[in-house]
């Protein structure tokens, strides 16, 4: 009896970590499903693989998680254009589109939004090229968002922006060099 309920709490686990949006909740959740697991593990005569589940599952892998994800905290975004798009504030106190997008983006992901304009071909000295997420030009009347195609958030921003005709979204490779 108690391992089917823990069977079942361990479903409702799994799709909670699919469906939660917060990294660092899914984390703790995914520590959660490896307990369960390794008390599973433990019932079903497995006390050896109950307990490297408990070391591995439970304790080191999410750890390197928090790591990794404290790392990302920064969305850094290289600016070419020298209009309001990119604005904080407008007169009338509205931001710019292009802000009022990149800061909804950020707050969604837990990220916090760091705008460096490039001003005399040098942008933001502290930043190695390859710490930036992406590059916004202006090419006619479209605004151009350039980031790494290996990027899961770069294809969740062009998934969000494209019920707008004036921004486009070009992905690159991470080898290619932005200019």
């Amino acid at each position: 009896m108690s391992d089917s309920l823990l069977l079942i709490i361990l479903t409702v686990c799994s799709v909670s970590i699919v469906l939660q949006k917060d990294l660092f909740k899914s984390v703790i959740l995914y520590s959660v499903f490896s307990l369960i697991c390794a008390t599973l593990y433990f019932i079903y005569s497995a006390p050896d693989v109950a307990l490297a589940e408990v070391a591995v599952g439970s304790a080191f892998i999410p750890v390197i998680f928090i790591i990794a994800i404290s790392r990302q905290k920064e969305f850094v975004v290289v600016s070419y254009i020298f209009d309001d798009f990119l604005s904080k504030e407008l007169p009338g106190g509205k931001a710019g589109t292009g802000y009022e997008l990149l800061s909804r983006f950020c707050s969604i992901y837990g990220l916090s939004l760091v705008l460096c304009p490039n001003e005399d071909g040098k942008f933001c000295g502290f930043l190695k090229i390859s710490n930036v997420d992406l590059f916004i030009s202006k090419s006619d009347e479209t605004y151009v968002i350039k980031g790494k195609s290996s990027s899961l958030l770069m294809k969740r921003l062009e998934s969000m922006l494209i019920p707008y005709d004036d921004i486009r979204v070009e992905m690159i490779s991470d080898e290619e060099i932005f200019d």
